[in-house]
């Protein structure tokens, strides 16, 4: 291995996403010494793998997605891609929206990092969860393909025994919505759980420069971490912010009577305001603490980098995102993903 790969290599080892850099790397510890949790809740995994390895990952995934509506209680399960980044969540200034929409994923092709995916496997409750062996499952069959690769003299890839890290958390869903409502009661976020709306390809679609669609869902999730204790409050203002993302859009008009004309929007540009309302928005609350702090995920799917980047210059959202971003101890960082395999089970 010659000096560049090396520091590649190194590079490659050494790029820790958020969650397993403050959260834990693994929620076994704290299924143990934390109460059962009650409701619908989602397996969730953040993790690198290297180019080679990612079609097989993807059959076996997809394989997976099958087996498991045999499995008493499974909702769905989604497999999302890492493209980018936003800037806006950090409330940078517009001119610079946008700008990361593709730097992780055009890093990874170039080989200097690795290719990050998140995986969302759903079901009705902790007991059927764990009976359907999905966690079993992830450790014998992903988790012996997250290794670094490295290349020989002809430039050929060489798997090295150097593992990638990955995050495993059990996440509960506190709130969801989209454009039929708001939903908070379990019956209702089970409903939603089976019937994800991503729209899925199998092969990354380039973004159009100008943050427009490219075939496959664009999503977010918001990376954040609170002091346990503000929980119920964080759940409340979150919840409130999730029903203003929801349902604003621009360019909107008013009625005589001062209220807003409803409609989905106008679809954006990176280089206007306008954004059409988000396809689905999740509050996802880790089942667990982590001492004294709880994760979260903020989980939106949108149309387009640029629909969701324009809702976050919304004045209507800054406002009501306000009130949650001052409980926040850790983050935000949010990620931009595209769908590349959703299974739902909607006859769960």
């Amino acid at each position: 291995m010659n000096r560049r790969e090396f520091f590649t290599t190194a590079g490659i080892i050494s790029a820790t996403t958020y969650m397993s850099a403050c959260g834990s790397s693994n929620s076994t510890t704290q299924e143990q010494t934390q109460p059962k949790p009650a409701g619908a809740l989602s397996l969730y995994y953040e993790f690198k793998i290297a180019g080679p390895e990612i079609q097989n990952m993807m059959s076996n995934v997809s394989t997976q997605a099958t087996a498991l509506e045999s499995k008493t209680g499974f909702l769905s399960l989604s497999l999302k891609q890492m493209t980018g980044d936003s800037t806006m969540v950090n409330n940078f200034l517009p001119d610079l929206k946008g700008v990361l929409k593709s730097a992780y994923y055009d890093a990874a092709h170039a080989g200097r990092r690795p290719f990050i995916y998140t995986l969302l496997i759903r079901f009705d409750s902790y007991d059927n969860l764990i009976a359907s062996g999905a966690k079993d499952w992830f450790t014998s069959t992903i988790e012996p393909q997250l290794f670094a690769y490295t290349k020989d003299a002809n430039g050929n890839p060489v798997k090295t025994p150097l593992p990638l890290d990955y995050y495993q958390g059990i996440y509960q869903t506190v709130a969801a919505g989209d454009a039929d409502g708001v939903y908070t009661t379990q019956a209702d976020i089970v409903t939603f759980l089976k019937n994800q709306k991503d729209v899925a390809n199998t092969a990354y679609q380039a973004i159009p420069s100008d943050g427009t669609t490219s075939g496959a869902s664009i999503s977010v999730e918001n990376h954040v971490s609170i002091d346990d204790a503000n929980r119920a409050t964080v759940n409340t203002k979150a919840t409130a912010l999730l029903t203003v993302a929801q349902q604003t859009f621009q360019p909107y008009t008013t009625d005589a009577n001062g209220d807003i004309v409803e409609t989905d929007g106008t679809a954006g540009t990176l280089s206007d305001a306008n954004y059409q309302k988000a396809v689905t928005t999740e509050i996802m609350q880790n089942a667990y603490a982590n001492g004294s702090t709880r994760d979260y995920l903020f989980h939106g799917v949108w149309k387009s980098v640029a629909d969701h980047e324009n809702s976050h210059v919304d004045p209507r959202f800054m406002k009501a995102a306000g009130p949650v971003g001052a409980y926040v101890v850790a983050g935000p960082w949010e990620p931009f993903y595209q769908t590349m395999i959703v299974h739902n089970n909607p006859n769960a």
